[in-house]
């Protein structure tokens, strides 16, 4: 189903705000949903959106829509997907809500009405705003729930006349109800034999006054007759004054009082009903419309109501519409100060819509912001869509077309009228030209305003004509501009799909004819510049005798035969190939690891050119076996050219690349080898058990499942090293060398790869634990008690410096851990050790509770031994 634009102008965009939820309206969805259907649609609602977005009236509802569409999005990238499911359980979801939301309105109307029947304007209007639905739709509900719009009646707050003042107490005394009941009887308590009718019914004539006024008059004299020829004379003066105009606005006021009483008391509409009914006798249409009216007059002038909405929200003409059917003194002084003011504001607006009207055609684009301004101030501004349909567009110039062999290539200026998102409209015609923005075949432009365009589906060998037709898309019914014609000119198509082979001092070719070509010719060019006449097929050729490594031009070009019989050949198809000799397959390959990256080194073979096909395994074919390259397995790996050779990145698992040499179409597998694999993590050196070190490494699963571990003394020549695998190092916990105490060790670790009985070494990581040197220290105490020193003596086997050597005391009788676990009596710094040397840290021991004395020593690979703990205690 084709997006009908004019449609969804009047149902979504007119409709204006709020905007509906109902996803099939939104975007006049077809009723059968269909993924490429939902697509096209979409993306032409949101054109649609675009070209109004211009309308000042438009705006608001496109923003809002355009707001929404970032929900309802994922539903139809979805659809587009092929996945309808979403997009499905949306619309049913809109249509439950859509359900929901029509009980839920029919209930707030009913509510509204009660059992009167009617509902205000004003209340219909806040009903659909409430609902967000169109008043509209709230107008087609009410026929089936019984319910009509109905404007209040006015009563009158005031008695009518000064001398019907102080009729409401004589008829009280008269025990009458209204001055109906005073008409129609002669008696106290008398009561009218047939229900009052108090709108739409002949007045009441001077003859019935003087009726009724004769019967009281026949009362003997008492209060009851005096009350009853005071009401006659206060009704007298009443029709001689108003007429029966003023007699029937008494009546009106006379029954309204007591509703009015009994409203402030806070009835329903159902008890003013009753109350009208059975204890007014007043006849239920009238009854209904008395009531409404009087429920009105409580919440305000609906009329006043709606004109203030209608004002604000810009339907000017609308509103000036609802005061016109009011009386001139039935709205308040503000009321009555608005009317007026819309009046002018629909003024200024008409003024401006026929200004631009008055506008000759070389002003369109004036005309056009005069509207928009126009409608800025009154929105439904009449005759405002009618003078902007009529607007003329300038047409475009300077169009051209220039065949040539993938088809007509089309430019030209854009036209110079800007307002109301000018597109452009191409069409295309055969042998004669287009008549008309309808004739012909429409192409479709790229963008709406594109100023050029390559017609790719242009017919072969036909005389074709084009159009441009320049409309506002903001108005599509607006009158096109006149067509700006070019041609004719002819479209004859060149080969396509030409594949060029390159073979063994050969060079195949193979296209595809257009269908009305009559032969192709071929001319090569060779390096000297001289041309070549080669003999060619309908659909190829095949040009031998070719010296391999020699690149050649190829010019393919078709031959028609026009209207008159004379041969065209078109500007033709330039290529280049190159023939090329049997590929030489790679002997030796190296990979190794340079900056992160693997290098693969080889001696490049003579022609051809050489790729790396990663591979699980040892790969299938021999070295020197010639396949085609079809035959080659999968896509190879992506390398790039350095002097070395071709650089990659390392590949995430143990893989065997197999050196492939590609000549054209031709194939030889040359050597392999297998790609390093990945580094290790960071390796921990740990002594354990005096004489060994424990090292302990990140081993990731892509690594291999084998390590070498070397390990040597520092300085020393010597090395030894193992191989230990995974499962090993899971037993071990870790990998044991046997290492002298104390001394130190460089360790290396490589991992190992083994693929089809190759091996491959990985990048090292490597680790050094320095040598190990014990110190051992012996305390001396001497002097007086209370003037008692002690001295820590130190002695090492082996050369060894310490950055700093504490002597310490403990806040009390635990041992200290670390020098923070007491008080530092003394220290040295930068202290060297020799063997047969002694080095002494003294320090004058205060009195205090017993505890202990530690030293303790600052240094790389320096070891503190304790002396006996006895020899350590203070008492």
């Amino acid at each position: 189903m084709a997006f009908d634009e004019q449609r969804y102008r009047r149902e979504v965009l007119d409709a204006g705000l709020p905007v509906t939820e109902d996803l099939r309206t939104r975007y006049q969805l077809p009723r059968r949903l269909d993924g490429p259907a939902v697509t096209e649609t979409v993306a032409a609602v949101r054109a649609c959106w675009r070209r109004n977005r211009a309308r000042l009236n438009y705006r608001p509802v496109i923003e809002e829509l355009e707001a929404g569409h970032l929900i309802h999005r994922p539903l139809f990238d979805a659809a587009a997907d092929g996945d309808l499911g979403p997009l499905r359980a949306g619309v049913a979801e809109c249509d439950e809500q859509a359900e929901s939301g029509q009980a839920a309105l029919r209930a707030t109307l009913q509510e509204a009405a009660g059992r009167l029947g009617l509902l205000a304007e004003a209340t219909a209007s806040e009903a659909a705003a409430a609902h967000r639905v169109s008043e509209a739709q709230v107008r087609d509900l009410l026929p089936g729930l019984g319910l009509r719009i109905a404007e209040p009646d006015l009563l009158p707050r005031d008695v009518p006349h000064p001398a019907c003042a102080r009729c409401a107490r004589h008829l009280e005394v008269l025990r009458l109800r209204h001055l109906d009941d005073f008409l129609a009887a002669g008696t106290p308590g008398g009561r009218t034999p047939r229900p009052v009718r108090l709108f739409d019914a002949p007045p009441v004539e001077a003859g019935a006054v003087e009726e009724a006024a004769r019967r009281w008059g026949r009362l003997p004299h008492s209060a009851a007759h005096t009350a009853a020829q005071a009401v006659a004379a206060a009704v007298r003066r009443l029709m001689a004054d108003q007429g029966a105009e003023g007699l029937a606005q008494l009546r009106l006021y006379e029954v309204a009082v007591p509703l009015r009483e009994r409203l402030a008391a806070r009835a329903t509409s159902a008890t003013l009903l009753g109350q009208a009914t059975a204890e007014l006798s007043i006849a239920e249409p009238d009854a209904r419309r008395l009531v409404f009216a009087v429920l009105h007059e409580e919440a305000g002038n609906p009329l006043e109501g709606r004109l203030r909405r209608l004002t604000a929200d810009g339907w000017l003409a609308e509103a000036a519409a609802v005061a016109d059917r009011l009386p001139a003194d039935a709205l308040p002084e503000d009321a009555r100060a608005l009317v007026a003011h819309v009046r002018g504001k629909l003024a200024e607006a008409r003024a401006l819509v026929d200004r631009a009207r008055g506008l000759p055609a070389r002003d369109a684009d004036l005309a056009w912001e005069l509207l928009e301004q126009a409608e800025a101030v009154a929105r439904d501004v009449p005759f405002a869509d009618a003078v902007r349909r009529a607007l003329t567009v300038r047409p475009i110039s300077g169009l051209t077309a220039t065949p040539d062999g993938t088809g007509v290539a089309l430019t030209w200026r854009p036209s110079s009228s800007t307002a109301g998102e000018p597109e452009y409209v191409l069409l295309r015609a055969e042998r004669r030209p287009p008549q008309g923005p309808a004739d012909g075949t429409g192409l479709p432009l790229p963008s709406p305003r594109a100023t050029s365009f390559v017609d790719r589906s242009a017919p072969a060998c036909v005389p074709l004509y084009y159009g441009v037709a320049v409309r506002r898309a903001a108005e599509p019914d607006s009158v096109p501009s006149p067509l700006a014609v070019c041609g004719p000119v002819t479209h004859w198509p060149d080969v396509s799909g030409v594949q060029m082979r390159p073979e063994d001092r050969v060079i195949t070719a193979t296209w595809t004819s257009p269908a009305q070509a009559r032969s192709v010719e071929v001319v090569r060019a060779g390096p000297d510049g001289e041309d070549v006449r080669v003999a060619a097929r309908p659909d190829g050729f095949t040009d031998g005798g070719l010296a391999n490594g020699t690149t050649y031009r190829y010019r393919i070009r078709v031959v028609y035969r026009a209207d008159d019989g004379r041969p065209v050949r078109t500007g033709g198809v330039s290529l280049t190939a190159t023939p090329l000799g049997p590929p030489e397959p790679v002997t030796d390959l190296e990979i190794r690891r340079v900056d992160g990256e693997l290098l693969a080194s080889f001696d490049s073979p003579p022609g051809g050119e050489v790729r790396l096909y990663g591979l699980g395994d040892v790969p299938p074919w021999p070295p020197g076996t010639r396949l085609r390259a079809a035959e080659l397995p999968g896509r190879p790996i992506t390398a790039r050219h350095a002097p070395e050779g071709l650089r990659f990145p390392p590949p995430d698992r143990p893989t065997v690349v197999l050196a492939v040499t590609v000549a054209g179409e031709r194939a030889v597998t040359g050597a392999h080898a297998v790609a390093a694999v990945r580094p290790l993590g960071t390796l921990i050196l740990t002594r354990h058990g005096g004489t060994g070190v424990a090292v302990v490494l990140d081993w990731p699963p892509d690594a291999g499942d084998e390590v070498e571990v070397t390990w040597r003394t520092p300085g020393e020549q010597d090395e030894r090293r193992r191989t230990v695998g995974r499962a090993a190092y899971r037993h071990e916990a870790g990998v044991r060398l046997p290492v002298a105490d104390g001394a130190g060790v460089e360790v290396e670790v490589r991992p190992v790869a083994v693929l089809g009985g190759l091996r491959a070494y990985g990048p090292p990581s490597t680790a050094v634990l320095p040598a190990r040197t014990d110190v051992g220290y012996r305390l001396r105490r001497h002097g007086m008690p209370g003037r008692r020193t002690v001295t820590a003596v130190f002695t090492a086997p082996a050369p060894a410096r310490a950055e700093r050597l504490l002597l310490v005391r403990s806040h009390g009788p635990v041992w200290p851990l670390e020098p923070a676990d007491g008080d530092v009596l003394a220290d040295l710094a930068e202290v060297e050790l020799d063997p047969g040397r002694d080095v002494r840290l003294s320090a004058r021991l205060p009195r205090g509770p017993g505890g202990w004395l530690r030293c303790f020593a600052v240094g790389e690979g320096l070891v503190l031994r304790d002396p006996p703990h006895h020899t350590l205690k203070i008492t």
